[in-house]
């Protein structure tokens, strides 16, 4: 039971972020997205992480990363993105914090997002396929499958 009252509140507080947010020009990229598998390029290896319900969620300028089954509602990560010309570049990470000031990660605290197939900062994605249900993002080090949320 203590799960779902978790899960209920970081959807309340997501849903109350994404409806302050103003509308953006991101086309079928906004939105939630579940993480299912990641594959190493590097090693050709495939990890099935449906079952872990990370997501990404993209508004306007702003991507929310969390997982559903590790995260507390007080570690949601935020990063700022750009999404053209067939990517999406990831940048300045930080933990959302509404009622004490968000707070930036520092470099010894990347390692935060490197579950959710980010693994530098900036980090640069090739949008391999995107559509209203899935979506494939690459760069030098994964190949993240996505499905809509």
């Amino acid at each position: 039971m203590m799960k779902f009252k978790h899960i209920a509140i970081i959807g309340i507080v997501t849903t109350r972020f994404f409806c302050s947010c103003d509308g953006s020009d991101n086309g079928d990229l906004d939105g939630m997205w579940h993480i299912t598998r990641i594959d190493s390029i590097a090693n050709n290896q495939s990890i099935d992480i449906a079952s872990d319900l990370r997501f990404w969620s993209f508004q306007d300028k702003l991507l929310q990363l969390f997982n559903y089954k590790a995260d507390s509602w007080k570690t949601v990560l935020m990063v700022r993105f750009e999404h053209s010309d067939g990517q999406v570049i990831v940048s300045s990470p930080f933990i959302y914090d509404r009622m004490d000031g968000d707070i930036p990660l520092a470099d010894d605290s990347l390692f935060l997002l490197y579950p959710h197939g980010i693994n530098s900062v900036p980090d640069t994605f090739d949008v391999e396929h995107l559509d209203r249900k899935k979506m494939q993002l690459s760069d030098d080090v994964v190949r993240l499958y996505f499905e809509k949320y």
